[in-house]
């Protein structure tokens, strides 16, 4: 626990000083101390908590006009993603969620598939669908908010306003579901107040770490823990 926390912080204070990996340096992490089946329904009910708040203190920026549209193909991307949860054996779930972490982190492809998606149902749809086998799929959005003219801030926060309704939709089905959220509650629990606790300090800390370097840092990180689930679910 004292280890996922640690993590949780390091991953939120580079992600507000940077911008950038903390989710997704969190989930190359947690399959090093968690069951892999655990992994993608605690990081979500983290990230619901995180993204939730964010949204809230900032809401009068949000384009809640989207709203509908993203909640509407995210219950459909989430009834459809239900179905398959369980079905897929740990060892295949550890490699398809390494490999998708190494192609997030080194290539394209995430924000490519982003702008060609062209509707907000759509979006969330597959997004939702995605996020109950891969967890981190927040990076498919950037690109289709952008294509709406709106400002950084406005950008922000709407992404968070939909990832607010992507993650609560996963954690909802993962109930369903029976997942035992409560075995975790102490992780999830210290794995927010850590994330809270970093992206707090990141905000001071942003001028003091040279960007390229703390990018490069990051990322070899990612990959470390990334090949290391791939390999060993192989061998």
């Amino acid at each position: 626990m004292i280890t996922l926390a640690v993590a949780s912080f390091a991953t939120s204070v580079l992600a507000a000083a940077l911008g950038i990996g903390g989710g997704l340096g969190l989930l190359s992490v947690m399959p090093s101390f968690l069951p892999i089946a655990a992994v993608v329904p605690v990081h979500g009910a983290t990230q619901f908590i995180s993204n939730t708040t964010r949204f809230l203190f900032d809401r009068q920026h949000a384009e809640t006009r989207l709203l509908p549209a993203y909640l509407g193909g995210a219950c459909l991307g989430g009834a459809l993603g239900f179905l398959f949860i369980g079905r897929i054996p740990d060892l295949y779930l550890s490699t398809v969620l390494g490999v998708f972490i190494l192609l997030c982190t080194w290539t394209g492809l995430v924000k490519q598939l982003g702008k060609y998606v062209t509707n907000f149902f759509s979006l969330a749809l597959i997004q939702t669908f995605l996020s109950l086998f891969v967890a981190s799929v927040g990076l498919i959005s950037q690109p289709v908010l952008i294509k709406q003219g709106m400002p950084k801030n406005r950008v922000i926060v709407t992404h968070a306003m939909q990832m607010s309704v992507l993650h609560g939709l996963k954690v909802a089905a993962f109930v369903v579901a029976g997942f035992p959220f409560l075995r975790y509650w102490d992780v999830t629990l210290a794995m927010i107040v850590a994330s809270a606790a970093g992206s707090y300090l990141g905000g001071f800390v942003r001028d003091m770490i040279p960007e390229r370097a703390g990018a490069i840092a990051l990322k070899a990180g990612i990959t470390f823990f990334a090949l290391k689930m791939v390999v060993g679910s192989l061998v």
